[in-house]
């Protein structure tokens, strides 16, 4: 995560010109470093290697396509995900830290991560909207908004082409900051999305009370879990690719969700047995490798101008990202 302003110009100073010209004394030697430079340089040094190590990889995305009866071809942008594309996982690498508390370290992951998606899709063709899902659960916070604003505003991003998916305990917390800053996220054209729906415990309650008070536009519902599990497989023979319970039961979940006027899309979609239920199951969006696999920042564009009828530009150089 970059320093503070402040603390990033100071080291600036520190690296372009306490290592290259000492300020030389009256007896012609050089003058030694104070101990508050020294502390300064290594506080910068182990700064400049902690963001080597924290740095993210080359996103990847994946492609958002709109579920109709006839089929999957209308493009309508991208997600990234770090725990589904493949990325470092917060809550797997996150350390415990003096300094940092655990949900700062979150917060830092996610504006990391919010700032390198923005910045990656300023260039896709108007009507192709950025998904994003967040792994800090106590997001949106009261300064999430002034967070978010500070990327948009670095990247040029515009929020009505962005949707957000965020942790069920982050949206479960009942104060005035968190609604306002929904409304806020919302009446800008930022989409909402509840992520983890059916992967832990969730509240229809908590469903029922943002989606009527207009604060929800839907859910993400990860198909995966329409495989059955190993454990409560006992019947001789293979298992079936798709538990018809649970089918029974998520349909008739997801049947609730659409009750409220919200919106339902399919993740993980990677069979075509996945891909017949959410059809089925009234999902308005997809997404999965059945579909599409996920794709570099210049496939994606070239997708993306594709779908708009631009004529695909060749590239001559090449770059570091995939490799």
């Amino acid at each position: 995560m970059p320093a503070a302003p402040q603390n990033l110009h100071a080291g600036r100073t520190v690296m372009a010109d306490g290592l290259s010209e000492l300020p030389e004394s009256s007896t012609g030697y050089a003058t030694p470093m104070s101990a508050s430079s020294a502390g300064m340089f290594a506080t910068t040094l182990r700064s400049r290697r902690a963001r080597q190590k924290s740095a993210l990889p080359p996103l990847r995305w994946l492609p958002r396509f709109m579920v109709g009866r006839g089929g999957m071809d209308k493009v309508i942008g991208a997600q990234v995900d770090m725990s589904q594309l493949w990325l470092s996982v917060p809550r797997r690498t996150l350390r415990k830290s003096r300094r940092k508390s655990l949900g700062q370290q979150q917060r830092e992951f996610d504006s990391d991560l919010l700032g390198n998606a923005c910045s990656q899709a300023v260039t896709w063709p108007d009507g192709m909207r950025l998904m994003v899902s967040l792994e800090d659960d106590q997001a949106p916070d009261g300064d999430f908004n002034g967070r978010l604003n500070a990327v948009l505003q670095t990247s040029g991003f515009p929020v009505s082409r962005l949707d957000l998916v965020f942790q069920e305990s982050g949206l479960a917390q009942d104060d005035k900051e968190t609604c306002y800053t929904l409304s806020a996220l919302r009446d800008q054209g930022c989409q909402i999305f509840l992520g983890g729906f059916g992967s832990a415990p969730s509240s229809l309650s908590l469903l029922r009370e943002r989606a009527m008070g207009g604060l929800l536009d839907g859910v993400q519902f990860d198909v995966s879990m329409l495989a059955p599990s190993g454990m409560s497989w006992q019947q001789s023979g293979n298992a079936p690719l798709l538990d018809e319970s649970a089918m029974l039961f998520y349909r008739a979940a997801l049947e609730a969700v659409k009750a409220l006027g919200l919106k339902v899309r399919g993740i993980g979609v990677d069979s075509p047995d996945l891909l017949a239920f959410v059809q089925k199951a009234g999902c308005v969006e997809a997404s999965g490798t059945v579909l599409a696999t996920p794709e570099t920042t210049a496939q994606i564009t070239e997708r993306f101008e594709e779908t708009a009828g631009r004529p695909r530009r060749r590239r001559m150089a090449r770059t570091a990202e995939g490799l």
